[in-house]
Formats: C-alpha cells, sequence, structure tokens
C-alpha cells in the first residue's frame, strides 16, 4: 500500500519520534515539533507510537492512496476533504477516516495552529537514518522533504484497532496535545527554571512575564520571541559552549529569547534562563508570528 502525493504545500515533513542519544556526533534528536498531535494520530489508527507520520505545514497537502486505508489528520484545525469516487466531504480535524481506494485526502489552510500531522494506519515506511525516519532541517538527515509526484510506503506497524467513529478533541480547540487556538489570545508557556538561571537578576523574570510576541523568525530549529523589552543579564559576554535541549530558552546578548525547536544545534554559547515543559514545547510549534506569549515561570517540574 502506498500514498501518491499529489501536493505537497509549503512543507510537508516524515516525522517520528526522532533520534534521541547522538549529541556527540553533533546530532540533535529532532522528531515531530508536536509530539503530542502527531502520537495522538498514530493512537487513533491502532498504530505503534515509534511509527512516522507526516508533518504538514500550513495546509496544502493532497495525497491519494491505492488502497483501502484508515488515516486522522491531528494537529493544527483546518479543514480536510476526502475525494472518494469524484464526490467530496468534508471532515473536521481529529476525525478517524476510512479512505477507498484511488481516494484522496486533502487539508487546507490551518485557521488555528501551524502543523497537522497525517498519521497512516500501519505508518509511513521510509528508510531510518540513525534508527529514526524523522528529517532534521538543521543537519539535513533523514528522508527529504516531501514533493509532489513522490510514493509513499505504507508500513506495518499495527499494534491495535483504530478507533472507528472517533474524533479527537478538536471542539476544544486543542487536537493532541500542542495549544491550538484561533484566537490571538496571551499563550502562557511554562519554564522550569535552569541551568543558567543564576547569570539573570530577578527582573528577567519579570520581563519573561510580561506578554511578548512570536517574531517573523520562526521554524524547527527556533522560535525568537519579541519581548515587551529586552530581559536583563547580570553579564553580556558568551558562556562556553554548552549542550542544548528542545525547549531550551537562550538569552543572548541583545535580551530577545530564542527557544530552541526540535532541530535544534547541539551545543550553544549564550546562557539558557529555563527550559520549557513538553507540553509547552509543543505548544509554541503550533504558534503564527505575532502571537502574544508569556513565560510562566515554574517552582517545580510539571507537565
Amino acid at each position: 500500500m502506498s500514498l501518491l502525493v499529489l501536493r505537497a504545500g509549503p512543507s510537508a515533513l516524515v516525522q517520528d519520534l526522532g533520534r534521541p542519544g547522538h549529541a556527540s556526533l553533533g546530532v540533535t534528536a529532532s522528531g515531530a515539533a508536536d509530539r503530542a498531535a502527531a502520537a495522538t494520530a498514530l493512537r487513533a489508527v491502532g498504530t505503534d507510537p515509534a511509527a512516522a507520520v507526516l508533518e504538514v505545514l500550513l495546509g496544502g497537502l493532497t495525497v491519494m492512496t491505492d488502497e483501502p486505508a484508515v488515516v486522522a489528520v491531528t494537529g493544527a484545525k483546518a479543514l480536510v476533504v476526502v475525494t472518494p469516487d469524484g464526490s467530496r466531504r468534508t471532515a473536521a480535524t481529529g476525525e478517524v477516516l476510512r479512505l477507498d481506494a484511488g481516494s484522496s485526502l486533502e487539508i487546507g489552510r490551518p485557521v488555528a495552529g501551524v502543523r497537522s500531522y497525517v498519521g497512516v494506519r500501519g505508518g509511513i515506511d521510509v528508510p531510518a537514518v540513525l534508527g529514526s525516519r524523522s528529517r532534521d532541517t538543521l543537519a539535513g538527515l533523514g528522508p527529504p522533504p516531501v514533493v509532489a509526484g513522490d510514493v509513499l510506503d505504507v508500513g506495518d506497524a499495527v499494534v491495535g484497532p483504530w478507533a472507528d467513529g472517533w474524533q479527537v478533541s478538536a471542539g476544544r480547540g486543542v487536537v493532541g496535545g500542542g495549544a491550538v487556538t484561533g484566537a490571538r489570545k496571551s499563550v502562557e508557556l511554562d519554564v522550569i527554571p535552569g541551568p543558567r538561571d543564576d547569570l539573570f537578576p530577578p527582573a528577567a523574570w519579570d520581563v519573561l512575564a510580561a506578554t511578548g510576541h512570536v517574531s517573523g523568525h520562526a521554524d524547527r530549529v527556533g522560535v525568537r520571541i519579541d519581548p515587551a523589552r529586552p530581559v536583563p543579564r547580570l553579564d553580556t559576554r558568551e558562556i562556553p559552549s554548552e549542550g542544548m535541549v528542545r525547549g531550551a530558552v537562550q538569552i543572548p546578548a541583545d535580551g530577545a529569547p530564542v527557544v530552541f525547536g526540535p532541530d535544534h544545534p547541539v551545543t550553544g554559547g549564550y546562557p539558557v534562563i529555563g527550559v520549557l515543559t513538553a507540553r509547552s514545547a509543543d505548544a509554541i510549534s503550533q504558534l503564527l508570528p505575532g502571537t502574544p506569549v508569556r513565560f510562566r515561570r515554574l517552582r517545580g517540574v510539571a507537565d
């Protein structure tokens, strides 16, 4: 069984849980930007959570299946169109859909959020690199970006029944786990302090708690935030390079926070005042430029 890509949209990538454990080689973990949404898509179609999905940026993907298939689209809230036998019917993000052979699946431009996840029963089956099928956009590892004309094989990573007639919690504005909101309400991002919070005055947390905005510099490597005012540091000099993780909140000398995404560099020389919780790291991956955000300092670890 396979999927023929008729249109790929602005960006369509194969992603899975990533390739952790290779930082010593200079390779980051990568993986789905909104991990909860990707996991939900796979769970809905009864597929191994380690299988691969399609991560679609700003919609525009159209695929056609050559055999009957079961799929689910999660993440950003977008119109989903299924075309069987020349007819068209619409579906909501979060529905589990049965496709007949020759049917096509189309994802429209999201009305909330930016990344959609297409889970296919059995998983997307492409060659793994360093144990993962994820595309690392910084290092150029993994399967190349999906383009029109590609034929994507579907695997057999089935682990249980699919959720017939089930719809994910799309009605609550959250499909998978990341914050997917259509209104420009301020999104609160939870931050676990450290490891270099001792290099900042208490006023730094006051600035982070004020409303800033997602800048136009946002991708899978990182998201730059335009703060209400520059985040102060006790010392603006760089520090020796240290290991980085997804969700790390770096504060460069100009005081504009940079939050690392799944394809982040493995080291960095700016101090990290804190690290987003897993839930907030998923949430920031779904935010459009201009979205107001605030950072909330946590006194303990919570997800």
